[in-house]
């Protein structure tokens, strides 16, 4: 089974998620990533946040050599799609004609996001945003944790 993980620009949270469930080395499981606006998101090196964590969790080997742009022809090639918030799965619809069979929404921030609605306000230092990487990963990792138990029933 392939799983497509969707975020906008493809330099953080899915790039954590991929990496991460490629990780686990499951047998007739792989995962892959890309972003929304990918293409217009810069030069798509992965953001600090993403490979500190890479990094720190020994997940180097299992991370993406570089960004996706999001299309209709990669999404064709999943077998199931996470989509980080809501609005990448609009988009997909909307803008690709892509209406998937097997999806799921997470709704995992970025990290300012992340930080405005866990405490209402906005990040002040660089400090919080290390937390609040820390924090989404954690999430990434309960959420492709609970998907790999319910998808090998």
């Amino acid at each position: 089974m392939i799983i497509h993980f969707i975020c906008k620009g493809n330099v953080y949270r899915s790039r954590l998620a991929e990496a991460y469930l490629n990780s686990r080395q499951l047998p007739n499981l792989k995962s892959f990533s890309s972003g929304i606006i990918a293409a217009t998101n810069g030069n798509g090196i992965i953001s600090w946040y993403a490979q500190r964590i890479i990094e720190k969790e020994n997940l180097v080997l299992f991370e993406s050599p570089g960004w996706q742009q999001t299309t209709k022809e990669i999404l064709a090639q999943a077998d199931f799609t996470v989509f980080m918030l809501e609005e990448f799965y609009d988009h997909c619809r909307q803008k690709l004609g892509f209406t998937p069979k097997n999806y799921e929404i997470w709704d995992i921030k970025d990290i300012g996001e992340f930080l405005l609605s866990s405490t209402g306000m906005l990040p002040i230092n660089e400090m919080e945003n290390i937390q609040a990487s820390e924090e989404t990963f954690k999430l990434i990792k309960e959420k492709i944790d609970d998907l790999i138990s319910r998808l090998s029933r």
